[in-house]
């Protein structure tokens, strides 16, 4: 069956699942001699997203043709709706955006989303057009020598704001129609101004890191959805924070509460806030309870399990190792957290409700590796991120044991990124086993340098290998080791974080990296001493000499986006 035999509806649902840039390419000729294919991309195909969080995969003759199609066409940037650009990986690429499109054109622009934008980027190229902007997202900005962003004055328009970044946000004008914030790093104190800032605030998705204040100063009368994610924040002070927001009808709220400080946060004390919230409709929680000492897990699972609960369908779960004094306290299904930390040790957990799959949200899993391997009675069924951790190293832990448990827990071909501890106590095959043989779509390894090396120069691992994205931590990758590594993973690699000597092999080493790795993308570099200034301008020369390539050289870091 043709594939232009499929509606138009069907076309464009197909198309929101692909980059920009690979609809360009791969109905190129198509666009140009059918003209239904035409009209759909260039007229009804409206939101234009050059990256959809993965603008790193693009080189940057892709992203300038992709430049080239967009100016070429009349009309077409005043159609462009919704814009990615990131940084990530591809340095430079922001800036490079702006050499070829001005903002002025795209005058019916409503979102933006900027992944690690220099301060420049988002302060003086972009032009007052952009005050026209309803959603604006900044992943991880760059921030002023005082460690705060600064965000941009006079965007009247903005409805939707966020903000991802562990620098503290600073607010310094008022943003009179914004109806939802969400900001990841935020002091207690720069509450105080919200009612200020943000007058119409209905959503608040916030991260707060401890400072004493008085919360009887922070009002925001109209907000009704509130996120609260702290961490160091005394428990007492989010409750008077919680109990100036009367009007709140849904609220999240997690935190790590030391027990030894604060009487028990159990059932009966959430009870007796939320009683307080008369128009609450949702309530999800997500503590940690650490040091409570004289309570155990009967107690605490008993407390959230009375008829106040129970008649709101609010379902709570309290787990806790066998024999410990820390508990887990939180809410399924988990609609409101993608990222769940956890541990292979037996878990006591309470009863609860039923419910369908009250683990479907989370995709990023934590996974603290010991040496008791229990029966699993949990499964996450949409995992894409395994990070495995390792506390104790006084054992080596079987790979069975790992893989058994794995295997029970989450869909192994479903995993795209694996993070490996430093350093790792399990057998060698485990790594062997996941990438090439049960979880053969990671593309993304984030792994000591020294564990990989011997895995590869033992046979242990065997190339080629689909990773695309790899961060090498911790040691040195060695002169002597470089040809290895080259040899090993010059098909597939796009991305390359990695730490090199500083010495005056450096230039070499990264010229032969260029050189050898074919479809590399991005490379960055890490040295623990600041570079010379020979090595400095032999850089700058090499780079020069690269007419498709861009770089920043700092004094501990080198970035190049590579052709």
């Amino acid at each position: 069956m043709s594939l232009l035999a499929f509606p138009d509806e069907i076309l464009l649902d197909i198309f929101d699942y692909l980059y920009f840039y690979e609809i360009i390419y791969s109905f190129y000729e198509l666009i140009h001699h059918n003209n239904r294919i035409h009209e759909l991309i260039n007229t009804r195909l409206r939101s234009i997203n050059l990256s959809k969080l993965d603008l790193r995969y693009m080189t940057k003759s892709q992203f300038m043709f992709t430049c080239r199609y967009i100016k070429s066409k009349e009309n077409f940037l005043e159609k462009i709706h919704d814009l990615t650009l990131s940084n990530q990986y591809t340095f430079g690429e922001i800036r490079l955006f702006l050499s070829q499109i001005s903002f002025d054109q795209m005058i019916n622009l409503k979102k933006l989303y900027l992944i690690q934008s220099a301060l420049d980027e988002y302060h003086i190229l972009f032009p007052t057009k952009l005050s026209h902007l309803t959603h604006l997202t900044l992943e991880n900005p760059e921030c002023n020598d005082n460690n705060r962003i600064i965000l941009i004055d006079e965007m009247n328009e903005l409805i939707e704001l966020n903000i991802h970044s562990k620098s503290i946000v600073q607010f310094r004008s008022e943003y009179c129609r914004l109806e939802k914030l969400t900001v990841s790093h935020l002091s207690l104190i720069d509450l105080i101004g919200f009612s200020t800032f943000f007058p119409n605030l209905h959503y608040l998705d916030i991260t707060l890191i401890s400072t004493e204040i008085d919360l009887n100063q922070i009002h925001i009368p109209l907000l009704t959805v509130l996120k609260l994610r702290s961490y160091n924040v005394e428990h007492h002070l989010c409750e008077k924070f919680l109990l100036n927001l009367l009007q709140l009808r849904e609220l999240y709220y997690s935190n790590n509460i030391q027990c030894t400080k604060t009487f028990i946060v159990d059932g009966y004390r959430c009870q007796l806030l939320i009683e307080r919230l008369p128009l609450l409709e949702q309530f999800e929680i997500n503590l940690y309870l650490c040091n409570t000492y004289s309570i155990d897990i009967c107690e605490i699972a008993a407390s959230f399990q009375s008829s106040f609960y129970l008649s709101k369908n609010w379902n709570i779960v309290c787990e806790s190792r066998q024999n410990s004094n820390d508990f887990h306290v939180y809410s399924v299904p988990m609609p409101s957290f993608k990222v769940l930390n956890t541990t292979t040790d037996s878990l006591v957990s309470s009863a609860v409700l039923p419910v369908d799959d009250p683990y479907a949200n989370v995709d990023y899993l934590k996974l603290n590796m010991t040496s008791n391997w229990p029966l699993v009675t949990r499964f996450f069924p949409n995992v894409d991120t395994l990070e495995l951790v390792q506390l104790n190293h006084s054992k080596m832990i079987p790979t069975l044991s790992i893989l058994s448990y794995l295997n029970k827990s989450i869909f192994l071909s479903k995993i795209r990124k694996l993070i490996l501890p430093s350093p790792c106590h399990f057998d060698d095959s485990l790594l062997r086993y996941l990438l090439q043989q049960s979880a053969q779509h990671i593309d993304n390894l984030d792994i000591s340098c020294h564990y990989l090396l011997r895995l590869i120069k033992t046979n242990i691992l065997q190339s080629p290998l689909s990773i695309r994205i790899l961060t090498l931590r911790d040691d040195y990758l060695s002169l002597n080791d470089r040809t290895i590594f080259i040899d090993f993973f010059n098909l597939n690699l796009n991305c390359l974080s990695l730490y090199l000597p500083n010495n005056n092999s450096l230039s070499e080493t990264i010229q032969l990296f260029l050189d050898q790795f074919q479809f590399l993308y991005s490379l960055n570099v890490f040295t623990h001493d600041p570079i010379s200034m020979l090595i400095h301008v032999q850089l700058c020369q090499m780079i020069q000499q690269r007419l498709q390539a861009s770089a920043e050289l700092r004094p501990t870091n080198i970035r190049i986006w590579q052709k």
